[in-house]
């Protein structure tokens, strides 16, 4: 049984007006949350939560409740591990702290104390049925905290998990909640998908990614997959298997519904899904037209050379686009001094 009450579950479910919420609603309700609590992986730590100075219980009754407005949370773990190996993806803390105007602070971690911005991500959650038709929207984008409450509490949509993207200076970090019982998750990936195959983008690289996941148009495997391919040069089937709780075509599945959204290619000679990083430029940066106009074949997707992910790329972080090994400091170049070798030539000769 989780800390959040089944009766706060469902007077959530009902914020939105009751007629929202029937009797089979309630029922989907509650297969939902039986659904949901075993796919849980074990926690890093549970966490207290304060809004706006005050303590409550669990996330779930402090949405509940008129009075938080949602101008400052606190959100402090009970025992979080001390070892760095349950950390991996993530930045070490013991305090979090938001604000209203999207600021984020850490502290208590072994970096000290770091600031950046964050926005709440819808993870998991229940939208409340008529007639047995859902009626409120999924995961419609970013929010702030009181947006967030805004959302829910306008829509009765119950949040079961939530991820805040927190963004660095050098990078956004996902801290995945479930509010439920209130505790911070790991990163799906610790532990699953081997280190070498990250490439850490920049923050503004990952916005645009939770931008996109944001809008709810994706199944939450096929977001999974994106959010995994994106931070690689490349990663097959096999790669992603163990994400999803090693079943491979659970992968593959939401791989294919990525490659027809055109967000990832297919490497068919080597079996290897890559990330289409000019599919998240932002409109002033493409090449062609606005956001919704088709986005331009890669000329070589082998080398993924076109220029619109060259762009990306370079945006990402530091990280030569074509081998995808690391620049060194203060290289004005886009690709590395091997690379460019190669795409020069050799220096031309004459003779005398």
């Amino acid at each position: 049984m989780p800390l959040a009450a089944p009766g706060e579950l469902e007077a959530v479910a009902r914020l939105g007006g009751s007629e929202r919420h029937d009797a089979a609603s309630q029922l989907s309700l509650e297969r939902s949350v039986e659904e949901y609590l075993p796919r849980r992986r074990a926690p890093l730590s549970a966490f207290t939560l304060e809004v706006d100075g005050t303590s409550y219980a669990t996330g779930i009754s402090a949405l509940l409740a008129p009075a938080a407005l949602f101008r400052t949370a606190k959100i402090t773990l009970r025992d979080p591990p001390t070892e760095e190996e349950p950390w991996e993806y993530l930045h070490p803390f013991r305090e979090l702290t938001l604000t209203e105007e999207g600021a984020a602070e850490l502290a208590g971690g072994a970096q000290g104390p770091e600031r950046g911005m964050f926005r709440v991500l819808l993870r998991e959650q229940f939208v409340p049925l008529s007639g047995g038709r859902a009626v409120g929207a999924a995961r419609p984008g970013l929010f702030t905290l009181p947006e967030f409450a805004q959302f829910v509490r306008s829509t009765g949509t119950v949040p079961f998990g939530i991820a805040l993207a927190v963004y660095l200076t050098n990078e956004r970090v996902r801290y995945e909640l479930d509010l439920l019982d209130d505790l911070l998750l790991p990163d799906l990936r610790a532990g699953r998908l081997r280190r070498a195959a990250r490439v850490r983008r920049s923050s503004r690289f990952s916005h645009s990614i939770d931008l996109l996941v944001g809008r709810g148009e994706l199944s939450l495997p096929s977001a999974r997959a994106l959010e995994a391919i994106v931070e690689s040069h490349g990663l097959t089937p096999v790669d992603l298997a163990p994400v999803f709780s090693g079943v491979r075509e659970l992968g593959s599945s939401a791989l294919y519904a990525l490659v027809s959204r055109r967000l990832v290619t297919l490497d068919r000679r080597t079996g290897v899904y890559r990330p289409r990083l000019e599919a998240f430029l932002s409109s002033s940066d493409r090449l062609r037209g606005s956001g919704d106009s088709p986005l331009r074949p890669l000329s070589d997707p082998q080398l993924r050379s076109s220029v619109a992910e060259l762009l990306a790329a370079a945006e990402s972080r530091a990280t030569c686009p074509l081998c995808g090994d690391p620049l060194p400091p203060r290289h004005r170049a886009l690709l590395c001094d091997s690379c460019s070798r190669k795409v020069d030539g050799p220096p031309a000769t004459h003779s005398v």
